[in-house]
């Protein structure tokens, strides 16, 4: 099942679908309870896929899990209820097989597959020339997120340090890679409205990743993309009072950024959080742009965790992994709940 037409946030809107996803939930344990096949493979979706996880081990049928909730960030206990769920976890992180392997569940680290599909792209031919870019000009890349309460959340806060930026380096030139055309007049109005010249490019994330001598950055996977192509790197995410009062209580790791959660330290600057911060974040963006010390520990901390995380053959890895589970299981040798 594919629920990416039915994703839905917020109370209401779960609320209207749950008829949906209540028929598809029973519509597809009684579909496993029927064919036995040898193993189930629930992709991510936890809300639902570990209500399914649960019913088709009760039916005797093992469960083989691929992308583990982020138990290290919120709510670790539910990784007792996972382990109840499934038979064996495959990770995109390597810390997350001994939080697994802890609770007695097994679990293969099969690495990201960000990283494999950012291999397959191609650079833009002379990407930079088209920006009418000297070689020497530094670029400092803008990336307010894909969605649009991201950008609608965090672009003023970009915006407002990237006025800094310039006013401290004059010969800065800025890209802000665009993720769909129809965020285009929510992000114009906003770099009109800073009074910056901004480049908008649309579907040009990896390139402005490439070209960029540092970033400002919302959290998510884009941090992984910066890690990629070594681009150091700050991470900002406005909060409202209320979103952070909750952060503060419930969040369970000292870190939101992905490259810092991975790395287990802030090897980039992160500000998630209410107050203003862009004076902060300039100065940050300021000493990535500028060759020193800072700059040099940065990218040596992120080139000693890309060669961690930034595997290659991740799919591969996964594929060979239900293979494998597949034949233990037609040999009897692995059990639902076993």
């Amino acid at each position: 099942l594919d629920f990416v037409e039915h994703a839905a946030m917020g109370i209401l809107p779960v609320l209207k679908k749950l008829p949906f996803f209540k028929q598809q939930l029973a519509e597809t344990t009684a579909y496993v309870a029927e064919t036995q096949p040898d193993l189930v493979v629930p992709i991510d979706y936890p809300g639902f896929n570990l209500r399914l996880s649960r019913r088709v081990r009760k039916a005797g049928v093992p469960v083989a899990y691929y992308v583990s909730p982020q138990v290290w960030a919120w709510r670790p206990g539910r990784i007792h209820r996972i382990a109840r769920c499934v038979d064996h976890m495959m990770v995109l992180f390597p810390f997350e097989v001994d939080l697994y392997e802890g609770v007695g569940v097994p679990c293969t680290f099969v690495g990201h597959p960000l990283f494999d599909e950012l291999r397959t792209r191609k650079p833009s031919p002379a990407f930079r020339d088209g920006l009418g870019l000297d070689p020497a000009t530094p670029v400092l890349g803008l990336l307010p997120g894909s969605r649009l309460h991201e950008i609608e959340r965090n672009l003023d806060l970009i915006l407002r340090a990237a006025v800094q930026v310039k006013q401290a380096m004059p010969e800065v030139s800025f890209a802000l890679p665009l993720a769909r055309e129809s965020l285009r007049e929510a992000v114009e109005s906003r770099v009109q409205a800073a009074g910056i010249e901004v480049p908008i490019l649309p579907g040009k994330a990896s390139d402005v990743a490439r070209v960029a001598k540092a970033a400002i950055t919302v959290s998510g996977t884009a941090t992984l993309e910066l890690l990629h192509y070594d681009c150091p790197m700050v991470i900002v995410y406005q909060l409202n009072a209320g979103q952070e009062w909750l952060k503060n209580r419930l969040l369970t790791t000292q870190w939101v950024a992905l490259v810092n959660v991975l790395a287990q330290r802030e090897i980039c600057p992160e500000y998630v959080v209410a107050a203003d911060v862009s004076e902060k974040v300039a100065e940050d963006a300021l000493s990535f742009l500028r060759p020193g010390r800072r700059r040099k520990r940065c990218l040596t901390a992120m080139a000693n965790l890309r060669r961690e995380v930034d595997v290659k053959g991740s799919h591969g890895v996964a594929a060979d992994t239900v293979l494998e589970l597949t034949r233990r299981s037609r040999a009897g040798d692995l059990v639902a709940g076993g």
